[in-house]
This record gives C-alpha cells, structure tokens and sequence, in this order.
C-alpha cells in the first residue's frame, strides 16, 4: 500500500487531512502537562533569549551558494528521469526526501530514488503519523530500517515532520521529544549519521524553545525549521508587528544559543507559496494563494533575506514537482517550468550578487 493510499492521507497536498476539532484534545492532563513545561522554560530563560536577541542583529554566517541553497524532491511517476535532469539543470546540490515510517514499500521505492543522485548530499526526513507516536516499538523499527536503507546514500536525517500539527500525530512537544530519544538511540547503531530535529511548521518560538532547551536523552547535529513567513504575504511582511523572516530567523537563532540538546546549525527545510487557482493540491482548498510570477518574486526575497542574515546554513524549497506549491506544475501528463523554477535557477547568481 503506497502512502497515497491511506484514507487519512492527501495525496495532492502530501500531507494528512485536517483533523476534526473533537480529535484535538489540547485539554487533557498530558497536554496541560507539557504546555506548563514549555510555559516554565519560555518564563526562565526569557531574560537571555531577549539579551541575545537585542544583542545581534546579523549572524556570522556567510554560506556559498551551493551550500546554502537546498530542494525538496519526490519520486514522480513517469517523470523520473525528467527528475533527475532538472536537479542537474538547476544546479541544486543540497537535496531533501521525505519518507514516510508508515509504509515500508514506499520507504524502499524512495532508497532507490535517492541512489539515483548520487554526488549530491542528501537530507532524509522520516516522517511521523499517530501510530508512531502511539506504538513506539513500530517507530524504532521504522527509524532503523530508514537508517539501514539510506546509509549508503545519505548521512544527514532530519525527525519528524511538522510535530506542532496534530494530524501529524504528535499532540504535544512531548509526544516528538519522545520519537527524537528513540531515533537518538538507533543513531548508535550507525555512526556515521548526524541528527536534525525541532522539526517545527511556521513561527511558534515556544515549541522550538522547548524541543531545544530539555533534560531529554539526545543530541542532534542542527536545527531544522520548516519556517514559513505568510502564506499569502512577502517575506518582509511583519507578524505581530515585529517578525519579518529576517527577524524571525534571529529569534530561533537567539533560542538555539541557548540550546542544550543541539549543535549551533540552523537549516530552514521547508518553505513555500501556494498558487492561486491549483486546488486540490494547495495545502487546503481556504488556503491563502499567490500568483505564480508573485510566487518567483518571493522565493527569490526569501532566499536572499535568509542568506544576508547570516543566521541560517541552508534553505530548502518544497518542492520541485507540485501545480499546488512546487517549481513544476506536472497536471495533464506534461511539465510545465513555473516562474519559480526559473528564479530557482538564478538563485546562485542572485545571492552571489547580493553578497558583494
């Protein structure tokens, strides 16, 4: 059974459905628990993350190009060669595949994928549903076996998948920290590996906060972030009157200063605009949406805000092939290059330039 086949799964976003609000339960005893724990770390540390905060305007950071440009690429059928020639086009050397802990045939359909771009590095990102959260022996299995099938072609692993949203099965910062000991555990078995967890959506600094600052049992190699700005805004569009992206990566830079469970690598592996009119396959069909030439524009502003504020390591794009959010819209059978898969291509030069 392919992951498109769950019935919880939707296979033009590739993402879960929304859950129902009577499946939310935010008030039961184990949630109230974390959100103290979180609430109590945020109240302690405040004082040193407003320091750090004030206190540094621009990071150190100064990537090469190359190095910081990163993206998201999926199997897609019929079209795997096409896959392999746009990466070469584009130039993309830094790559992201997801795989799914719940579908062992998907998982080996995927290691196969990934040997096809070979020379390139590689970030795999296990993704988590509520049967790992719930059946933890099925998770550690599903993590070692991940590990034993990309080994070969990869070193770099990122857990877990958006664990602030609960139809990704964590109902709470307690329910990733828990898969982050398990998947620290299996790590000793293959030491080549290197961990990136946090594994937050969007601009929720008090769930990074307590996914870095712990007395849980793990270390990880970086931060991950999958750090949207607005959905339908520019980058430098400010939320609560202060956070642009440029100002939203210096606080989770602040907070991972900070950090007792990670080393001091911030990657952001996931960012996007949905575009207008690609229902079913923008995230949701209420969803705010962008033009695709205001699509271009943003992705190229986001890339080189993120660079010049020297918080940040790499930036991924999910993804390459989607009508609904991607580079390439593939309906109809054919592939058509979007605006964005242009600006994609041009990132080099851009950030090249905006670094002299």
């Amino acid at each position: 059974m392919s992951t498109s086949d769950h019935d919880w799964w939707d296979p033009h976003s590739e993402q879960p459905y929304a859950l129902p609000e009577a499946q939310k339960p935010r008030a039961a005893a184990g949630n109230v628990n974390e959100y103290l724990r979180v609430l109590f770390t945020a109240l302690g540390l405040a004082p040193a993350i407003a320091w750090r905060y004030l206190h540094r305007r621009r990071g150190a950071l100064r990537p090469a190009a190359d190095s910081f440009i990163g993206l998201s690429v999926s199997p897609s059928p019929g079209h795997g060669a096409a896959v392999t020639e746009m990466v070469e086009e584009l130039g993309a050397q830094k790559l992201l595949i997801r795989v799914p802990s719940w579908d062992e045939k998907e998982m080996e359909n995927r290691a196969r994928f990934a040997e096809s771009f070979r020379g390139r590095e590689l970030l795999i990102n296990i993704l988590q549903n509520r049967h790992s959260v719930l059946d933890k022996k099925h998770w550690r299995r599903a993590v070692e076996k991940t590990f034993t099938a990309f080994a070969p072609s990869a070193s770099n692993f990122q857990i877990g998948n958006a664990i602030n949203r609960s139809k990704w099965g964590c109902r709470h910062s307690g329910d990733y920290l828990d898969l982050m000991e398990i998947a620290h555990r299996e790590k000793k078995k293959f030491p080549g590996i290197r961990l990136f967890g946090t594994s937050v959506i969007d601009f929720e600094p008090l769930v990074i906060l307590r996914t870095l600052v712990n007395r849980r049992r793990y270390r990880q190699h970086g931060c991950a972030l999958q750090m949207y700005v607005d959905r339908r805004g520019a980058p430098e569009r400010r939320q609560f009157g202060v956070f642009n992206l440029h100002n939203k990566l210096r606080l989770a830079a602040a907070l991972l200063a900070l950090s007792n469970r990670s080393e001091k690598k911030l990657w952001v592996t996931e960012t996007n605009w949905p575009l207008r009119g690609t229902e079913p396959y923008t995230p949701t069909s209420a969803c705010p949406t962008v033009s695709e030439e205001t699509q271009a524009q943003y992705l190229t502003r986001y890339y080189q805000i993120a660079h010049r504020s020297g918080f940040v390591e790499r930036v991924y794009w999910w993804q390459l092939i989607n009508p609904g959010y991607g580079l390439v819209d593939h309906r109809g059978g054919a592939l058509r290059k979007m605006p964005s898969y242009h600006a994609f291509k041009n990132l080099r030069a851009s950030l090249q330039d905006g670094a002299r």
